[in-house]
């Protein structure tokens, strides 16, 4: 029997619930997909979603177009736990490999060519859409997995992409150094990323490194921004961070299980140039950064420092309509009906 609708199951853990908030984690790229993408590409049609938190639920539901979880039986579920932070990171190169090949069963690669300045490895793991523009001075490296830059990308000259990696349509690579990473359409890449995932609309457009992370839609990473993704002893990295609903000075610890990991940034976040991110930080959704935060944990819609006072809320909504206007996007009046649900309850 084909698995037509899906129940969506959403703890709303510290590990998974970062990432994106307004839409929740299940449309958030768990690889080149996001988990609803890729059921969708399986022959799913509907989408039902569950979680603790009524109000909440009743919001991203309207957001992102799923179902009521009563709203009849599902074939199958799907639970959040699948989508930890350390689990995504851990297995990105495995997930973007076998993304690559569903692209192709799919017909999503049908048309894309194999030709770049300079290509290390086999050719035949290197796709590209005939629309997106490989400056001379490129090196693509395809011997550790496969490469698919999409329509209407641009890789400006000097970049080395080494798969598995994949870059999404209207995507700006300029001068960069990307490994085992994914970058959503719009994104706007230099500097060095490694094994992370930038979601759609999200800029990191100059020098800083930023490895083994998941950054959220609509993020703007200033010059220089670093995060670090090594303990200086090897040990195990911890995110700490409040649970959902809960005060930001309540902490809840949550063991990535890999040695391996740099930050959680969501939606919406800015930080300033030269900003410093330590091992396992965690930065909340809206918040606004001038310099490196003192601890590992950002709460949600900060202005400057976590020290300082909130973003108010209508310039914060007033800053993001503003920045998707510049893409030529509209942020629908029910995903910002979650922004305003999640800032009151970061603020109570």
């Amino acid at each position: 029997m084909t698995t037509t609708r899906v129940l969506l199951d959403d703890d709303l853990s510290i590990a998974t619930r970062f990432i994106s908030p307004t839409l929740s984690v299940f449309n958030a790229r768990d690889g080149v997909f996001t988990p609803v993408e890729r059921l969708k590409a399986e022959g799913v049609t509907h989408f039902a979603y569950a979680c603790r938190d009524e109000r909440y639920g009743d919001l991203v539901r309207s957001a992102a177009g799923f179902e009521h979880e009563d709203a009849g039986e599902a074939d199958q579920g799907l639970s959040s736990t699948g989508l930890e932070a350390g689990r995504i990171i851990d297995t990105l190169d495995q997930r973007i490999g076998s993304d690559v090949e569903l692209m192709g069963r799919t017909g999503q690669l049908d048309g894309f060519v194999s030709d770049a300045p300079a290509i290390i490895g086999a050719d035949s793991a290197f796709k590209r859409h005939p629309s997106a523009v490989i400056e001379p001075g490129c090196i693509i490296n395809t011997e550790n997995g496969p490469v698919v830059i999409d329509a209407n990308a641009r890789i400006a000259r000097m970049s080395y992409i080494a798969g598995p990696a994949y870059i999404g349509p209207d995507a700006r690579i300029d001068s960069a150094h990307l490994s085992s990473t994914v970058i959503g359409r719009h994104g706007r890449l230099g500097g060095e990323v490694e094994a992370s995932i930038f979601n759609d609309f999200s800029n990191k457009h100059h020098e800083g490194f930023v490895g083994h992370s998941l950054i959220g839609q609509w993020v703007n990473l200033g010059a220089l921004t670093t995060t670090s993704d090594l303990k200086n002893n090897y040990g195990e990295v911890r995110l700490t961070a409040p649970a959902h609903g809960a005060a930001h000075d309540v902490p809840v610890a949550y063991d990535t299980g890999t040695i391996k990991f740099g930050s959680v940034i969501s939606e919406f976040v800015k930080t300033g140039i030269g900003t410093l991110l330590s091992t396992g930080s965690v930065i909340d959704l809206g918040a606004n950064l001038f310099e490196a935060p003192e601890g590992k944990y950002v709460p949600a819609f900060v202005w400057g420092s976590a020290r300082a006072p909130r973003y108010r809320l209508d310039r914060f909504l007033g800053d993001a309509e503003t920045i998707a206007a510049r893409r030529k996007q509209t942020l629908s009046a029910a995903r910002l009906a979650v922004l305003r649900h999640l800032y009151t309850q970061a603020t109570a």
